[in-house]
């Protein structure tokens, strides 16, 4: 069983986390779901109050985190010294992913800075303007880092996590029930395409870099 630890601050965009919980929360025999934060409870930015399971220094038990998003929670984690300085990951052993303004939080931490990644299309300028090499596309793998933008792409990164420790049956297992009636075959092949170019850009990277 592997642990994935879903980090949360106040102000976190509801759909973002809640959509990512229950995709991760259905299937029972792969992984175990902790949300991590700094206070016992957050509130999203619509009010609801989630009970948070550790402290997000716990990420570093983690095989796996996710970092949700927040239009408001964002800009007000990054200022939380508290918060920053316990999210001490490592992409070498670990897999990383964020969904929309997730990404300004790894970009700061220094993990994707002068690497590509992507985030919700309205917060795309903001990001470059801290240097960010901000794509228009809704899923950035580098490494064992992905960012997904716009919060329906979930759908990709947790369909990316899904194939990084398991296999595509692992995936459509996940997803499926999610998928529009008439319209399985026009997702899967989305889902599976925007995957697979997500890993085939960044294994030519990776190559790229080997011959320096």
């Amino acid at each position: 069983m592997y642990k994935v630890g879903v980090v949360l601050f106040d102000d976190f965009t509801d759909v973002d986390f809640f959509l990512m919980y229950d995709l991760l929360g259905r299937t029972s025999d792969s992984w175990t779901v902790s949300i991590l934060g700094t206070q016992p409870e957050h509130y999203s930015h619509l009010g609801i109050k989630v009970k948070t399971d550790g402290h997000v220094s716990e990420v570093t038990s983690q095989d796996v985190v996710l970092i949700t998003s927040g239009k408001r929670g964002i800009p007000a984690a990054m200022k939380d010294c508290e918060f920053m300085s316990a999210l001490n990951l490592d992409p070498n052993n670990q897999l990383i992913g964020s969904i929309c303004a997730g990404s300004f939080i790894l970009h700061e931490l220094g993990l994707l800075k002068g690497k590509p990644l992507t985030t919700n299309p309205d917060a795309k300028r903001a990001l470059q303007s801290l240097g960010g090499d901000v794509q228009d596309l809704p899923l950035v793998v580098q490494g064992n880092i992905a960012t997904a933008g716009g919060c329906l792409s979930l759908m990709y990164l947790i369909g990316w996590l899904a194939e990084r420790l398991f296999d595509s049956r692992k995936r459509r297992a996940i997803q499926n029930q999610l998928i529009p009636a008439g319209q399985l075959e026009i997702f899967e092949a989305l889902i599976d395409t925007t995957i697979q170019s997500a890993e085939l850009e960044n294994s030519h990277t990776i190559a790229a870099k080997s011959h320096f």
